[in-house]
């Protein structure tokens, strides 16, 4: 059985809002899988929010305030990004709520002892995330 491994690239166009020493904060919009439809002005489930994404990038002096660029990522980064944000922490909920209920038959204190579990997660997560911003990490094209 022969395997391809498909390279995607997660890409949004956006405009640099400002530039500082190897950082570029660029505003993109980011929408909901109908955002972009004809009609979504009149439709309730178009969704479409603002945001500001900052690209650490070495030459900032090639970047110039309103200019327009297009940010991407590549299709590991948002797995890993999946993975860190979503992935792990249902499995850390799920383990804790499982063994808790085994252990002491209450399913309140299971689910609020699940619940307990992800604030060190999160926390530990964001001692870390000078690491995870370079594992994580967004690139910009012209």
């Amino acid at each position: 059985m022969y395997l391809c491994k498909v390279h995607t690239k997660i890409s949004h166009s956006g405009t640099v809002e400002s530039t500082s020493e190897g950082c570029v904060k660029v505003r993109i919009l980011q929408t909901s899988a109908c955002g972009a439809c004809k009609i979504a002005g009149h439709c309730h489930a178009a969704e479409s929010k603002e945001k500001i994404v900052e690209v650490f990038d070495a030459d900032t002096s090639r970047f110039q305030i309103g200019q327009e660029v297009t940010v991407w990522a590549s299709g590991n980064v948002a797995k890993k990004a999946l993975q860190l944000g979503f992935v792990m922490p249902f499995l850390l909920l799920l383990g804790v709520l499982v063994v808790v209920l085994y252990l002491t038959g209450n399913e309140g204190l299971a689910a609020l002892s699940a619940l307990a579990s992800l604030v060190p997660y999160y926390f530990l997560l964001w001692l870390r995330r000078d690491s995870v911003s370079r594992q994580i990490s967004f690139h910009l094209d012209e």
